[in-house]
């Protein structure tokens, strides 16, 4: 299978919507073959399923900028930088509340095949993990204070950069420390820009 292909599949995604987790479905997709960088998230935001992007609400724009002050381009995202998420669909705000819902660890095994065939298609150098859900889900349960900062290479010969959730529902970033730590995994971020 192509990546297009696989694109084009995971946009005409009902699983959810199927299955009772969702009243409808707007399954997200970004970048092209060869892109260097695969960057997983938790899920769209309610500002990506509006734009039909990624990364374009104001924790999105905060990632982005990141990016860019490691280096990156804005048009790296979807060519170098293959944007992606734990799932592909907004998962709505937890009831009476702004913040967004995590999804389900059912909603997760439901879109884990097309975030696997991503990776499998796109083949790329490095992964960086944005937020807890994906750090744990594919780098360690460990806490933040132990992985922000670091590059890991694992067994499949891929590099991982875990980065913090760059929401303001996350005080985790509002420690002097844990800004230090953030320092040098854009530190890091940069090295993979050369890559």
């Amino acid at each position: 299978m192509t990546l297009p292909t696989l694109q084009q599949e995971i946009r005409g995604c009902q699983k959810c919507v199927t299955a009772g987790f969702l009243p409808s479905a707007n399954p997200l997709v970004l970048g092209q073959p060869g892109a260097e960088i695969f960057l997983i998230g938790q899920a769209p935001s309610r500002t990506d399923n509006e734009s039909g992007r990624f990364y374009e609400g104001p924790a999105g724009r905060k990632l982005r900028g990141w990016f860019l002050e490691a280096g990156f381009e804005e048009s790296d995202f979807g060519t170098r930088i293959y944007a992606a998420a734990i799932t592909k669909c907004f998962p709505g705000r937890n009831p009476g509340s702004s913040k967004d819902r995590v999804p389900s660890p059912a909603e997760q095994k439901l879109c884990r095949t097309w975030l696997d065939a991503e990776l499998a298609l796109v083949q790329p150098c490095a992964v960086v993990l944005f937020g807890g859900l994906a750090i744990k889900t594919f780098l360690s349960k460990a806490p933040l204070e132990e992985l922000i900062g670091q590059v890991f290479e694992k067994e499949d010969g891929r590099l991982y950069l875990p980065l913090p959730h760059s929401s303001g529902a996350s005080t985790w970033l509002n420690s002097t420390h844990n800004q230090t730590l953030l320092a040098d995994a854009l530190v890091q971020l940069r090295k993979l820009h050369a890559i």
